[in-house]
């Protein structure tokens, strides 16, 4: 071997691997030992070699995902989301691409969004929790009616119940781990006149969403109709409800100031809309890609509830000029009564959902005491 065993092409890649070999030469007795010896070590080291190799050929795999929504293009933070997968492309350099299919584009109810991802047919969902509460009440806490003060008394029992309680229900039953989760404000009433007072209810036909705010209206004396949000705009218009339940992002993606001039702001609920991804497809990504699936979609959370602070009160400002429509809110008086009416709601769902709401009226209660 003339005293030397590997070339130069080959001493770089072995000594990155802390291994260095230096060639002997020895009496004719012990050269067929020492040639032993160094054709096992030459192996050991092709073997450290190729492993390496191979761990950096799976860092470089390509992986192609698809996020399900239920919300329309109309809705304007949609954006948001796909800026967030064209960052995890980016940064990624192509090896994580994730297609978003919104509204029209999949066959999925918001439940089933749910399902999707739990199962392995979607990576990633996006849903609210209002719509998904016939399937999973659980969910919905956030959603009940009057039972906050204010934004920051939602943000505060939503972040002492984020990993305990929303956290453990979809690992447990959906094999899912929550992305993001951001709270809607400004839970409006829209309608052809204004509904601040119990009276101001009674028989009126609104639009509504989900179990809890369906029981909500018929309690206020009201009468519940479901109409998908495609067609709100219409039912409007033809007089088939007298208002419906909505965000006011919702309200002006729809624009339905077109055919309604009032707006009562009632701020009955605070929505949680969230992200999930499958806990299986998410470890099968080098360590690397995932995180920085999970970065951006931290980033997006914070851009999201940002937007989602401030959206409601300039939509509303901006419906008072371009279509001069009537605003009117609740007295503290009349969020009383509404309160009072309601409660049946918050006690029935504390009561259905066992462990868990126990443990979500708890928490709540706790949060609410320190405030």
């Amino acid at each position: 071997m003339n005293g030397k065993l590997l070339s130069a092409g080959l001493v770089g890649p072995f000594k990155a691997h802390g291994l260095a070999l230096v060639a002997t030469a020895g009496k004719q007795g012990n050269r067929d030992m020492r040639l032993g010896r160094t054709k096992a070590f030459v192996a050991t080291v092709f073997a450290v070699f190729g492993l390496a190799c191979a761990t950096s050929a799976a860092a470089q795999e390509k992986f192609e995902w698809t996020m399900a929504t239920p919300l329309t293009p109309a809705i304007g933070y949609l954006p948001l989301y796909q800026e967030m997968l064209d960052r995890i492309a980016e940064r990624s350099d192509g090896r994580l691409k994730i297609t978003l299919l919104v509204y029209g584009q999949h066959p999925y109810s918001g439940a089933d969004i749910m399902n999707a991802v739990r199962d392995g047919i979607l990576q990633m969902g996006n849903s609210t929790d209002s719509y998904v509460t016939a399937q999973e009440p659980a969910i919905g806490f956030m959603a009940l009616p009057f039972q906050f003060d204010s934004l920051a008394h939602a943000k505060a029992v939503y972040a002492a119940m984020k990993e305990p309680y929303f956290g453990e229900l979809f690992d447990e039953k959906y094999n899912a781990s929550m992305l993001t989760g951001f709270l809607v404000s400004g839970a409006a009433i829209h309608s052809d006149a204004p509904l601040n007072t119990l009276d101001a209810l009674d028989g009126r036909k609104i639009r509504v969403f989900g179990k809890e705010s369906g029981r909500m209206i018929e309690l206020l004396g009201g009468s519940p109709v479901t109409v998908a949000f495609g067609e709100l705009y219409t039912a409007l218009q033809r007089g088939t409800i007298n208002g419906a339940l909505t965000g006011m992002v919702g309200a002006q993606a729809a624009k339905v100031y077109e055919v309604v001039n009032h707006n009562t702001w009632w701020n009955w609920s605070y929505a949680l809309e969230f992200v999930i991804v499958n806990k299986d497809a998410l470890k099968s990504l080098p360590e690397d890609l995932q995180a920085i699936v999970r970065e951006e979609a931290e980033i997006t959370n914070a851009e999201l509830q940002a937007l989602q602070d401030r959206l409601p009160a300039e939509i509303l400002v901006e419906s008072l000029e371009k279509y001069g429509i009537a605003s009117t809110g609740l007295t503290p008086e009349m969020r009383r009564k509404f309160q009072e009416a309601t409660r049946p709601i918050i006690d029935d769902w504390i009561a259905s959902n066992g462990e868990a709401g126990k443990l979500a009226s708890e928490l709540f209660a706790s949060v609410s005491a320190a405030r």
